[in-house]
């Protein structure tokens, strides 16, 4: 099936960035269409880290039924549609559902949302039960346009380091929730080890091109 290319706009708009859930738990992944007659297929992806996007299901206004494809079928993965909405229901949360969920508009072109990151919480085998911390350093003085800036995170972990996955967030004034901007996982071009074999540190450089990416 010719899925298009891949563009990002504002054809739909997905409000929560990060959605965390208990295993066995149900989440609802929110998708509005910001064209509430809109009539072209709307269609939901999965992505897990370092891999493909993979398509979920297509829905569309004039079909009652929602396609679905591979392993994404009812009960545990449900499309429920309505004027000026196409979210995603997802039942008994494990760890396995934790990925970027994408929602789209498919004309010539698929226009997705920024995506929602699922994260699951409260589930560790009981041989994996460890402590994580998270220290970052500040950025002192001020960026103009233009110039670049560098940030520092370090991960301090019992065990396990390798395993981690780092998220980036950023939240502009204004905003009702942080928007993800990168998505690290661990790898020996991305983490520097230091004298602790147990301690990551991240880098990430990003450029100031104007005051709109200014925020925490």
């Amino acid at each position: 099936m010719n899925q298009g290319f891949i563009l990002w706009a504002k054809g739909v708009n997905q409000p929560n960035s990060v959605t965390s859930a208990a295993f066995g738990e149900n989440v609802t992944l929110q998708c509005f269409l910001l064209e509430e007659d809109n009539t072209d297929p709307i269609v939901w992806y999965q992505q897990k880290t370092g891999q493909e996007p993979r398509i979920m299901a297509m829905s569309q206004k004039s079909v009652e039924n929602s396609s679905y494809y591979s392993e994404f079928k009812p009960p545990k993965f449900t499309v429920v549609k309505g004027r000026g909405f196409c979210h995603l229901n997802i039942t008994s949360i494990e760890p396995s559902d934790e990925a970027m969920y994408y929602c789209g508009i498919r004309r010539f072109e698929i226009v997705f949302g920024k995506g929602a990151l699922l994260s699951v919480k409260g589930y560790l085998n009981k041989n994996d039960k460890y402590q994580v911390s998270v220290v970052q350093s500040p950025v002192l003085g001020v960026v103009s346009p233009g110039e670049s800036v560098s940030l520092q995170c370090t991960v301090l972990s019992e065990r396990r380091t390798a395993e981690l996955r780092v998220l980036w967030f950023r939240a502009a004034a204004g905003d009702s929730h942080p928007e993800i901007i990168y998505n690290h996982h661990n790898s020996s071009c991305q983490c520097e080890i230091s004298s602790s074999p147990h301690s990551c540190v991240y880098n990430l450089s990003k450029s100031v091109l104007s005051f709109s990416d200014t925020g925490t």
